[in-house]
């Protein structure tokens, strides 16, 4: 298994030390003074994230129904001036947001909400709602029905949800809403292709043209073709037990050709992964652990997490709510 590590080795370090974790040219400090959520948040679960194209940084999390009706939030780039987008109010926040993902369609720039409470959302980007599915959308529906994320596809008209906390299943839907009748995957282990166990999270992979979905419970991706007319064919998987250890549940993962090909894969069991261009674990930081041993923040299971156009990442956690921001910091130097 990758050891985990960091910078501050001893348990009875000061909270007002740096936080630091990862290994040589990928270790990131703990800014604790960015993404600051706004005054009301009640940020029960972190879920999803994305930047647009000015990147601006957005979160979904869930209110838990309480006094604060908002489930939508954007940062500057840098991480500061956290506002809540109050376009969809209660239309879009009613139930558990979960999955984002964002798009841009003839210019415009959309987001795409999946809802646990069998709600389907389309919005721009301060939430105003543009369509929305709520509750069951075909008579045929495989059961139970709990979705968890959307895969937008540059360039075309389709878009694939998974249903990940419920069914295992792969629908097929266009940019207007519309079921298009297409389901694939259902319910499998680790010596079935095409069939998950938590099929979580599913983001477009830009570098290979294909959709990646994080087979949670069977601790690994699984990369599938599509072919702008709705097929969603199995090519390959990337096991992450060998690096990880049976225990990991990759919850999503994101690939930054801007940045080497670096993917980023959050861990519900605590890490944040990072990988190389050839799928290999270069770093881990334990965010859970970190976190958690030095100043009880609570940030116990990373949920979602994205790199930033200058190297740093953030990450949201779910059970209790949190996202954090951590710096990239220089290269370990080598001791001779």
């Amino acid at each position: 298994m990758f050891k985990l590590a960091s910078a501050i080795g001893a348990a009875t370090a000061m909270a007002a030390d740096p936080i630091i974790g990862g290994q040589g040219a990928f270790r990131y400090q703990y800014m604790p003074d960015l993404l600051v959520p706004p005054a009301g948040a009640n940020m029960t679960n972190c879920h999803g994230l994305v930047t647009d194209k000015d990147q601006n940084i957005y979160l979904t999390y869930d209110n838990s129904g309480g006094n604060d009706p908002n489930c939508l939030i954007r940062w500057k780039p840098d991480g500061s001036a956290g506002e809540f987008m109050t376009g969809g109010n209660t239309t879009l926040c009613k139930g558990v947001a979960h999955g984002l993902n964002i798009a841009t369609e003839e210019g415009t720039q959309y987001l795409y909400h999946a809802n646990n409470k069998q709600k389907l959302t389309k919005t721009h980007l301060d939430g105003t709602v543009v369509w929305q599915i709520d509750g069951m959308f075909t008579a045929n529906q495989p059961q139970p029905y709990t979705p968890t994320w959307f895969s937008p596809i540059p360039g075309s008209d389709k878009l694939y949800l998974c249903d990940g906390y419920g069914s295992n299943s792969v629908y097929v839907f266009d940019i207007n809403g519309k079921f298009l009748n297409m389901t694939y995957g259902g319910k499998g282990g680790r010596d079935q292709h095409g069939k998950f166990s938590t099929n979580h999270g599913c983001t477009w992979n830009v570098e290979k043209e294909m959709i990646a979905v994080s087979d949670r419970a069977n601790s690994r991706i699984e990369y599938y073709k599509v072919d702008g007319k709705g097929s969603f064919d199995y090519d390959h998987t990337v096991d992450l037990r060998p690096s990880q250890g049976a225990g990991t549940l990759p919850c999503n993962t994101r690939t930054y050709p801007e940045q080497e090909l670096r993917s980023i894969i959050p861990d519900l069991s605590g890490p944040v992964q990072i990988l190389d261009k050839d799928n290999k674990v270069i770093s881990v930081v334990n965010v859970s652990g970190l976190l958690n041993d030095k100043v009880q923040e609570g940030t116990k299971h990373p949920h979602d997490a994205m790199f930033l156009p200058n190297g740093d990442f953030v990450v949201a956690a779910w059970l209790p709510g949190r996202v954090t921001y951590w710096k990239k910091l220089p290269a370990e130097p080598i001791v001779v």
